[in-house]
Parts: C-alpha cells; sequence; structure tokens
C-alpha cells in the first residue's frame, strides 16, 4: 500500500519540481543565441548580459558627480517574472518583469565591443570590455565589467555622448546575480494591475 502512495505522489511532485525549474529557466531559453542585428564584435558582451538578465537578479544605478561621488538614482530585484524597483530610497513598486533585448528598434543596443583587459574586480577576476551603447535615444562609451568564472556582468559605466536620461554624465550600474544576497522587498506597493 506504502508502494502504490508514494507512486501515485512521486509523479506528482517531480511535476511540480520540474513546473518550477521551467519557470525561472523558461526566460532564459533561446536567449543565448545571437539576436539578428547584433554586432558580432559584441558576441561574448551580450551573451554575458542575457545570462545576467535572464534569472534573478537586482541592479542598483548610481549618477556620477564630477567630484566621483556616487548619488543612488534607482534599485531593481528581479525575481522570476517579477520586478520590485524604486527610484531613490523612495519607496518599492512591484511590476510584470519586462524582457530587455540586445537589439531594438533601431539596431544593436552594445556595438564595437573590445576587451580592454583581464583584471581584478576587488578579489574577482575579470573581463573589462569598451563598448558603444545605444538605446531609447540616448548613447554612451561604457565599460562593461563580467566576471571570468561566471560570464555574468558585475558592473557597468556609461560616460553619455549627449544627451543623457537623468542629468548624469556618467552613471554606474553595480549588479548582484547571487541568490542568496537577491530578496524581495516586503513593503512593495503593487501595481501589476495598472
Amino acid at each position: 500500500m506504502r508502494l502504490s502512495i508514494v507512486a501515485l505522489i512521486l509523479p506528482v511532485i517531480l511535476l511540480v519540481v520540474s513546473q518550477s525549474a521551467a519557470q525561472e529557466d523558461r526566460r532564459s531559453f533561446g536567449l543565448l543565441d545571437r539576436l539578428p542585428g547584433e554586432d558580432p564584435s559584441c558576441d561574448f558582451v551580450n551573451r554575458s548580459y542575457e545570462r545576467t538578465v535572464s534569472g534573478n537578479f537586482a541592479a542598483t544605478l548610481y549618477g556620477v558627480q564630477p567630484t566621483d561621488s556616487f548619488d543612488l538614482l534607482s534599485s531593481g530585484v528581479f525575481i522570476g517574472d517579477l520586478a520590485y524597483d524604486r527610484q531613490g530610497l523612495g519607496r518599492w513598486h512591484l511590476r510584470h518583469r519586462g524582457l530587455r533585448k540586445t537589439v531594438d528598434g533601431i539596431g544593436a543596443v552594445l556595438r564595437h565591443c573590445s576587451n580592454a583587459s583581464d583584471n581584478l574586480y576587488g578579489a574577482v577576476p575579470v573581463k573589462v570590455f569598451q563598448v558603444d551603447w545605444a538605446r531609447d535615444g540616448y548613447n554612451a562609451k561604457s565599460e562593461v565589467v563580467i566576471s571570468t568564472a561566471t560570464s555574468k556582468i558585475i558592473k557597468t559605466t556609461r560616460q553619455f555622448v549627449g544627451a543623457t536620461p537623468t542629468g548624469f554624465a556618467v552613471m554606474t550600474e553595480i549588479f548582484e546575480t547571487k541568490r542568496h544576497r537577491i530578496k524581495a522587498p516586503s513593503d512593495a506597493i503593487d501595481l501589476r494591475s495598472e
């Protein structure tokens, strides 16, 4: 009798576990292939971007003052299909997570990528790339720091050419991809129905 109960329950458990795994992996399925229009020189950087944003991650965006001090602009936590975001130290908001691609309406987001150096970021071995970045009508000369161990982005710095979306000529974004450090804010205002 016990064997038959286990035989009935085990497929249900496996189904639930496989659906949970598929829920997370679903976002990255097929994203590690080059999209039409991507600059081939940016293949490693684009695949690193996809590895970084296709799973759970957090990102913090700073405006860099001329004195090199940082002003917190926004924070985001991305878990499954959910996105938590806030401006500065304001309230967290919960939204449906959108997918940003490496190609937008005007072409490749990243162009003319060159591996500037192999270096250390703290104690982490990294590859540092110089990149031309363009999205939503903004253009920047960028530096992208990628972990050699995980091939995920750790940090980007954008020096805007012309207009800037925030008023800062330089912005730095720090990424966190370690699961134990990514936590959903408990006090977020739910905006998913809006």
